[in-house]
């Protein structure tokens, strides 16, 4: 054996005898790995959300793009190069900020309309529920008569709302708390987001060139297929499920209010946000619509359940196949194995990127296949 050979040999031996200490060290300190995982992720979160914001900004702000080169003479597009993109990110986040606007001013206002009328019908509930008990207890006089005097009492009384604003109080403060630290935290996520579609050329450009460097070129090519169809196709869902979820949103606000149900824009905007998540959003939304509903008529309620199943049944089987369906290119078992799979392991992200991932490892697979039967010249129909 030459030296060479030697060499890389030993070398293969330390590296596998590295790998596997590490690999029992790991598993002994598996907690401590998790929180350590957990502390870079809270360093980079903003950045994530950023890139993340960035990747779903970046499909409208393309087409806005490739709008204004189509109307600017091609003499002037590499003048002028920098503003189209400038123009085009500031559009892309206007429009994001239009639709949430939009979402806010239909929601919240029809949200503390509904919230005052559900706390203005609780001493209502509390009422008949006493009224309720006390009839329940008839045949049990000395247990009725405490009950009575619990309710008598306004002391006692004074005691549990007392407990319950300060409740209410804590919680308000907590929730306005959450919303400033949320808000510097997409404020952040945004800028970096803004940074990242304006040189978007260049991080690609800079990952292409780092493939390629500590790659081989036969794996490079690889890595660059697999990154082009995963780009393909998450582009392709996101687009598609959103346009899904506009349309299933629309239709259940127009049932809602064709059949008298009550809170039907807000119903219909909760679809329209739900439906977002594959599959399993819209259930959210049908649950806490029949809850809503079934305050004011429990037999509304159920005739909403109905109607709403029907409408989900007509859209998964037609409008969900073509907007959407095309893009994943998978079977609805497989579908909804990568959504459960997906929601398992990572909760809603995981339901919201499982069905394109496995689409991509779907079609990796199918190739692969697909060319090993042609290797060994196998027909299969």
């Amino acid at each position: 054996m030459k030296l060479g050979e030697s060499l890389n040999e030993m070398k293969k031996w330390i590296i596998l005898v590295f790998a596997g200490v590490l690999a029992f060290w790991g598993l002994n300190n598996l907690e401590l790995i998790f929180k350590m995982l957990g502390n870079i992720y809270t360093v980079f979160s903003p950045f994530i959300l950023g890139a993340a914001i960035a990747y779903v900004l970046n499909i409208p702000m393309t087409k806005v793009e490739n709008l204004l080169k189509k109307v600017i003479p091609d003499k002037y597009e590499d003048k002028y190069k920098g503003l189209i993109r400038a123009v085009s990110i500031v559009l892309s986040l206007l429009l994001l900020l239009c639709i949430v606007g939009f979402i806010a001013f239909l929601l919240i206002p029809e949200l503390i309309e509904n919230i005052e009328s559900l706390m203005n019908s609780v001493p209502a509930l509390v009422e008949s529920g006493k009224d309720f008990v006390i009839d329940m207890l008839d045949k049990y006089p000395d247990i009725q008569k405490e009950i009575e005097s619990v309710f008598a009492e306004s002391g006692n009384v004074s005691g549990i709302v007392s407990s319950v604003l300060t409740y209410i109080v804590n919680g308000i403060v907590g929730f306005v708390s959450g919303i400033v630290d949320g808000f510097v935290y997409i404020f952040t996520g945004i800028i970096f987001a803004i940074y990242m579609l304006g040189q978007k050329e260049k991080l690609v450009d800079g990952m292409t060139r780092l493939i390629y460097g500590f790659t081989e070129k036969k794996k490079a090519n690889k890595i660059m297929k697999v990154a082009t169809l995963t780009n393909k196709t998450f582009s392709k869902f996101i687009s598609g499920q959103c346009v899904e979820a506009v349309i299933l949103g629309t239709i259940i606000f127009v049932v809602c209010l064709l059949c008298g149900f009550p809170y039907a824009l807000l119903i219909g905007v909760l679809t329209a946000v739900t439906a977002l998540i594959p599959i399993f959003g819209a259930l959210i939304a049908c649950v806490v619509g029949a809850i809503l509903i079934a305050i004011t008529n429990p037999i509304q309620a159920l005739i909403f359940v109905a109607v709403f199943v029907i409408i989900q049944q007509i859209e998964g089987n037609v409008i969900y196949p073509k907007v959407v369906g095309k893009s994943v290119g998978l079977s609805p078992l497989w579908t909804l194995l990568a959504i459960t799979v997906g929601g398992n392991l990572f909760g809603v992200l995981g339901m919201l990127i499982g069905l394109p991932l496995a689409s991509v490892v779907y079609s990796l697979l199918k190739e692969s296949v697909n060319k090993k039967l042609e290797k060994k010249e196998i027909e299969i129909m």
